[in-house]
């Protein structure tokens, strides 16, 4: 543990605006839609649906903050002391920490959220995460469609300490796959001369949309008739609980994976473009 401490300290600003920047967009998002009269708010089955950002912005955050763990303080790490074993170590226990304190961070803030909600607005209100409006109306035609007995949604229906941790451990999975993406793409910016970035992420990526596009613009009716045809198969695996925890458990892992094998022999950012 000694050796990791002198790179806790290097990121301990960071962590700090972190945290001061997600209370800052919170505050203001949900706060301006309080003091506006909820009016981007929906009433809808005797609840107020209060839309909240704090989810995705938590993400954002915290995707943002892996690339730069891998990307910008990999090289001021590895200059002060090349030790990269604990720093990569650092980083990964840095996100774990970060996405703890986030996911408690996101869930206490949604519970509080709820009750601000009904006391000024004096209805009963759910609080949900991003396009909350467009979820709920869904919901029940999904549920609907698949002849499903529970709701997907999480708007605080059960206050339970046991939906309360679940709730917790799932968002934690979420915020760590998204950092571990995030420390990935860092790690690959890193290696990665800028030329070779552009290709990849660039040009490769809007090559690939243009066709996209084109293809559905010409093909229409194919992708509507496919989509119609499995249309159970695919709101099942988007609503499946085991496939969203299977899929998190391999991205954080070939995430985690692959950005240890391209920076635990990683020189120093004058040298470090030494991949195609």
């Amino acid at each position: 543990m000694n050796k990791l401490m002198p790179y806790f300290r290097l990121m301990k600003k960071s962590i700090i605006l972190m945290i001061v920047i997600t209370l800052s967009i919170a505050i203001t998002h949900d706060g301006k839609e309080i003091l506006t009269g909820f009016k981007h708010s929906v009433f809808e089955n005797g609840y107020l649906i209060f839309k909240s950002e704090i989810y995705s912005t938590t993400a954002l955050l915290i995707f943002i903050y892996g690339i730069y763990l891998s990307y910008i303080k990999f090289n001021v790490a590895i200059n002060i002391k090349a030790d990269r074993k604990s720093y990569i170590k650092a980083s990964i226990i840095t996100m774990i920490g970060m996405g703890i304190v986030f996911s408690i961070f996101t869930v206490l803030w949604s519970l509080i959220l709820k009750f601000v909600v009904e006391y000024v607005s004096g209805k009963n209100a759910l609080v949900l995460g991003d396009s909350a409006y467009f979820v709920n109306t869904f919901t029940d035609i999904i549920n609907s469609y698949l002849e499903m007995g529970t709701t997907v949604l999480y708007a605080f229906s059960d206050l339970s300490i046991r939906r309360f941790i679940m709730d917790i451990l799932g968002q934690l999975l979420t915020l760590f796959a998204f950092s571990s993406i995030g420390f990935l793409l860092g790690s690959i910016l890193y290696r990665l001369k800028k030329r070779t970035s552009i290709i990849i992420f660039l040009i490769i990526p809007t090559i690939i949309i243009t066709i996209g596009v084109t293809f559905s613009i010409f093909n229409t009716d194919l992708i509507m008739n496919y989509i119609a045809m499995n249309l159970a198969d695919i709101l099942r695996f988007i609503i499946n609980v085991n496939i969203r925890l299977i899929i998190k458990l391999l991205t954080i892992t070939i995430s985690l994976i692959c950005s240890v094998l391209l920076l635990k022999n990683a020189p120093i950012k004058e040298y470090a473009h030494d991949l195609i």
